[in-house]
């Protein structure tokens, strides 16, 4: 399969390999495990839980195409994503160098013959062990739907050049960063609060234009945000997200963390934050995100 049908630019990033149909509605999709990564590398002897995720939002485009007939310059837009690891599935030891997803699609809408949205659910497999499971739903939008959603925000190059440049990135290790040029938020001075940084030019968020904030940067700013208040070396292990807006590069966006009361039960030092991105007074974005500790380095 090519690039643009996972919608990426760089034929590097793409990560599906092969997909074959398992019966009405159900596919097996699999996916390089690349031992290396320039973002998604992992830490602490874990696994990167959103390389998997990214697999996973490489499939909603290539079964629109291949699966469900829809032409390229349609759009898919998330409306909520929920996952749940297994955190031992995460550990690096013995990775296998491939990750296969078996995939059911539901609540199938059609506008006429065109896709409207549907919802997937998806078991991942990594050697041969069940390591997550995740369920999101989308819409699949037609270019003049886009357009007329979006307004004056569908001029791509008017989007970046009214762009904010991105404000100074927190100290990489406090998100569980190395370079600071991956690092999504930027203080506000306030615990618990920071600005999202969109830049444009990052080579693995920014893989092609794009006239909005793209979905994996929220999800990698909850995750973030959620180690930011975390004190010890963590792992994502969960999020249960809501797509209200699109997020606009030329307005600061809020990034907030709140954490939440730890249930009867919970393994030790397991936690989950409430992570909300605020735009023009509105929320855009929310995500419980579920954080289990790593081994110290």
């Amino acid at each position: 399969m090519s690039a643009a049908e996972v919608h990426k630019a760089d034929a590097s990033e793409r990560l599906l390999t092969s997909w074959h149909p398992m019966g009405a509605d159900r596919f097996g999709i699999s996916a390089r495990w690349p031992a290396h990564h320039r973002f998604y590398g992992g830490a602490y002897g874990f696994r990167d839980p959103l390389l998997l995720i990214e697999c996973v939002r490489q499939a909603i485009p290539m079964l629109c195409h291949a699966a469900y007939d829809v032409p390229f310059g349609f759009r898919q837009a998330w409306e909520d994503l929920h996952f749940q690891f297994d955190a031992s599935a995460l550990s690096a030891h013995d990775a296998p160098p491939t990750t296969e997803l078996d995939v059911t699609c539901t609540d199938v809408v059609r506008r006429g013959t065109r896709l409207a949205g549907m919802t997937m659910s998806v078991r991942a497999s990594l050697g041969g062990i069940t390591a997550a499971h995740v369920r999101t739903r989308f819409s699949n939008q037609a270019p003049a739907v886009y357009q007329r959603l979006r307004g004056p925000y569908a001029d791509m190059a008017a989007a970046h050049a009214r762009a904010l440049p991105p404000g100074a990135p927190v100290p990489p290790g406090l998100v569980g960063r190395e370079r600071a040029a991956d690092v999504v938020l930027s203080s506000t001075g306030t615990p618990g609060r920071w600005h999202l940084r969109s830049d444009l030019t990052h080579p693995a968020l920014f893989d092609h234009p794009v006239d909005h904030a793209p979905g994996m940067l929220l999800l990698e700013a909850a995750r973030q945000a959620a180690l930011a208040l975390s004190p010890r070396p963590a792992t994502v292990v969960a999020m249960k997200t809501t797509f209200t807006r699109y997020a606009e590069f030329d307005t600061p966006c809020l990034v907030t963390a709140t954490p939440l009361p730890t249930p009867s039960g919970t393994p030790e030092g397991t936690r989950t934050t409430l992570i909300n991105l605020i735009q023009n007074g509105a929320p855009i974005f929310t995500a419980e995100t579920t954080t289990h500790p790593t081994r110290t380095p």
